[in-house]
């Protein structure tokens, strides 16, 4: 019979054992019932905790009672969860007293086994090195993924934190079992590192692009080589299923002849009064071939094996492979192979930022709040006379340019109407807005709103009752005192006063008769230009210019040809009406080109060569003319930042449709919004940062460098502020201040913008 063990089996009540299979058993049931509730508690209680947590300190006094029952039912849940892991902890302990692999070797005595538990443990601190480094990457990583700045990312992190640092603390946890030769040690190493197997499959698999693909097949050939060697030590270690060489389920065999018969029987005299360093020596002389002759009961062990080295080896080529691949992950990050923070935004102030009235750190005056709807973006409106206007779909909301403070509030509060668009800035204290009835009608109600009163001056419906359709894209301005905007088949001129129509222009027949759709118009001095639309049978374009103040049509401009076209009627954006620019979306869209008229011909845009992957036009800015150059903001793909995306701005040269300078800003994810006017021969803008923030620019329009000013920096504390802000939506400039808004964190900032 087997000696009893440094760590017996569980004595029951009448102080016998239970059959060990029973004992487990039981043992197994119990830990696998309260697993699942410690699980539960740890993943609902932490992201409660930490999120609660974060929101009654950042939001306080006003959200402070919802975190704190959010933070102490948080708290509760993860409380239970660590409570049934200790006991799952303590369960586990006595159930490895029952497991022959959860025992001390019993060859823990040669050298082979004692080299394979070092190995072992060497393996497995490696998982706790990983473990707690990603666990310590995401902490801080978080700050530039915005985490730490609202509370359910804050939750989220700490969700994610807890994963590999788990992954850490089991493999921390094998490691003083290795130490004293328990095999179960290497067992669970094994099991470990099919974590890492299981994530490197999904990289491969759902990977975007071969560097991911790349680095998933190189972390599962590291993991199943560390897997491969654990099971090794594993059998060193003389697992239960591996001792004396045999395959599981097999017995080994028995040798006879001199110093290799039977084991002898256990001795019955007194144990040997000197034990040696690793338990008692064998108590009869041994008739053995090895060194340490055969284990003092059952079956005979195998000598130490002459092949560790192999496992040696095989330890050091991993090590090496996992130093060069860190370190070659580490120089791709730092020259921006892999993500942004290799790619860094530059946001050194240059010298002569000051000139162009962008230079210094601004600190928000003030924030306030603002709703953003659902289905539609915000608006930002230069509202005049000391009034910034801010709407979303349904409410106009004014906010003293001072304070911040709302001074008042228009809102459509039947829900009839929603807002299809605003005049992007006032006149004589008066915006204009178009609505459509339902979100699926037509845009053909017109709206004027008094911006220093915060009344509705008058609303007129400009569609006939038969209309299905309004203008093909609804464009609203106030210039002088007149709104200009446009019914199904031509433009219409209001007092921007009183709403009488003015002027309607006249309708452009097709080749069968009926009127065109009008297509878009812009403004510019006392010229209006619009774009008339075909159809499938005249898919042809029809531009006309008119006297702003008369309705007369001053010209009859023929239609720029696209280079691609594979039929229907392409759509056209009137960008800037003189000089002329217009845009052409044919093939459903697919295509973008932009054409300028100089000297009475149309020069199409060199857009092709804007520099970047799959460069794209921003939506929020069509471009600003100024000087004979057209400026764009330009959307590219960029793998180097962690976002992907980068913007560049493009200068177009009118006269040779070439991009006459462009800039590459190096901005993770960042959006760029022109200001009106120019300041020494230059557009000026703010551009956003996923990390860094906001930072105002200035673009010679003659060429050259890029001028970085001063960044725009909100105080988490300033009252209305978000904790965090990194995009941008849209940019206002309204006397001494530049105001901005985010509809992603649903605020406005404003900053002092003085001119130089």
């Amino acid at each position: 019979m087997q000696p009893t063990q440094p760590n017996g089996p569980y004595l029951g009540p009448d102080g016998t054992a239970p059959p060990p299979q029973i004992e487990a058993g039981r043992l197994v049931g119990r830990i696998r019932s309260l697993s699942k509730i410690s699980v539960l508690g740890i993943l609902f209680g932490v992201p409660l905790t930490a999120g609660g947590t974060h929101y009654g300190i950042t939001r306080a006094p006003t959200g402070f009672a919802a975190a704190l029952i959010a933070a102490l039912i948080g708290a509760a849940l993860l409380t239970g969860g660590l409570l049934g892991y200790a006991r799952v902890l303590r369960l586990r302990r006595r159930l490895r007293t029952l497991l022959p692999a959860g025992r001390r070797s019993p060859i823990a005595h040669l050298p082979s086994a004692r080299r394979a538990a070092t190995l072992a443990a060497y393996l497995n601190g490696v998982l706790v090195l990983l473990g707690l480094g990603g666990a310590g990457w995401l902490l801080f990583m978080g700050g530039s993924w915005g985490a730490y700045g609202n509370p359910f990312g804050f939750g989220a992190l700490a969700m994610g934190v807890v994963i590999p640092l788990s992954l850490g603390l089991a493999a921390a946890s094998t490691l003083p079992d290795l130490l004293r030769v328990v095999p179960l040690g290497a067992r669970t190493g094994q099991g470990l590192y099919g974590v890492f197997v299981l994530v490197a499959v999904l990289m491969i698999v759902k990977g975007d692009g071969p560097l991911p693909r790349l680095a998933g097949a190189a972390i599962a050939a590291v993991a199943l080589g560390a897997a491969a060697l654990l099971g090794r030590c594993y059998q060193r270690m003389g697992g239960p299923e591996t001792q004396a060489g045999a395959r599981p389920g097999e017995h080994p065999p028995e040798r006879s002849g001199p110093g290799f018969g039977p084991a002898p029987a256990p001795p019955t005299g007194a144990p040997h009064p000197h034990p040696g360093p690793y338990g008692n020596p064998p108590q009869n002389p041994p008739h053995a071939g090895t060194p340490y002759g055969a284990a003092p009961y059952g079956p005979p062990v195998p000598s130490a094996s002459r092949r560790g080295r192999g496992g040696l080896v095989l330890t050091v080529v991993l090590v090496l492979v996992l130093l060069a691949g860190g370190g070659g992950l580490f120089a791709a990050k730092k020259y921006g192979l892999l993500d942004g923070d290799g790619v860094t935004t530059d946001v050194t102030e240059s010298a002569t930022a000051p000139a162009y009235g962008i230079g210094g750190a601004r600190e928000a005056q003030w924030a306030a709040p603002a709703t953003t709807p659902e289905h539609s973006g915000g608006f930002l409106v230069n509202g005049g006379d000391g009034v910034t206007v801010h709407l979303d779909d349904t409410t106009a909301t004014g906010y003293d340019l001072a304070t911040g403070k709302q001074s008042w509030e228009i809102k459509d509060r039947s829900g009839a109407f929603h807002l299809c668009a605003v005049s992007p800035t006032a006149a004589h204290e008066v915006i204009a807005l178009v609505m459509r009835r339902g979100r699926q009608g037509p845009c053909g109600a017109v709206v004027a709103i008094d911006t220093r009163r915060g009344k509705q001056l008058w609303s007129r419906q400009i569609l006939a009752t038969d209309d299905r359709s309004g203008m093909g894209g609804a464009v609203v301005r106030v210039t002088r005192d007149v709104v200009v905007t446009g019914t199904r088949t031509a433009p219409v001129v209001l007092d921007a006063r009183t709403g009488h129509v003015r002027w309607t222009g006249a309708d452009q027949p097709l080749a069968d008769g009926e009127a065109r759709t009008l297509g878009s118009l812009d403004v510019t001095g006392d010229t209006l230009v619009a774009s008339y639309e075909g159809d499938s049978a005249d898919p042809s374009t029809v531009l006309r210019r008119f006297d702003l103040r008369t309705g007369r049509v001053t010209e009859r401009i023929p239609a720029p040809k696209p280079p691609r076209h594979d039929g229907g009627a392409p759509s056209t954006t009137i960008v800037n009406a003189d000089p002329l620019v217009v845009a052409l979306e044919p093939n459903g869209g697919f295509d973008h080109f932009t054409f300028a008229r100089t000297g009475g011909a149309w020069k199409l845009l060199h857009t092709e060569a804007v520099h970047g992957l799959s460069p794209r036009l921003q939506d929020r800015q069509p471009g600003m003319v100024a000087d004979g150059v057209l400026v764009q903001a330009y959307r590219v793909d960029d793998p180097s930042l962690d976002v992907g995306f980068d913007s560049v701005v493009v200068g177009f040269d009118l006269e040779s449709g070439a991009p006459a300078w462009q800039h590459t800003l190096h901005r993770d994810a960042g959006d760029v919004i022109l200001l009106p006017g120019t300041v020494k021969g230059a557009i000026r803008a703010v551009a956003s940062d996923n990390d860094t923030g906001l930072q105002l620019y200035a673009f010679p329009l003659a060429g050259g460098e890029p001028v970085r000013g001063g960044r725009l920096t909100i105080d988490p504390a300033l009252p209305g502020a978000p904790p965090h802000s990194g995009a941008l939506t849209q940019a206002v400039v309204q006397g001494d201040r530049l105001v901005v808004s985010d509809e992603a964190n649903k605020f406005l900032a404003s900053f002092p913008f003085s001119r130089p």
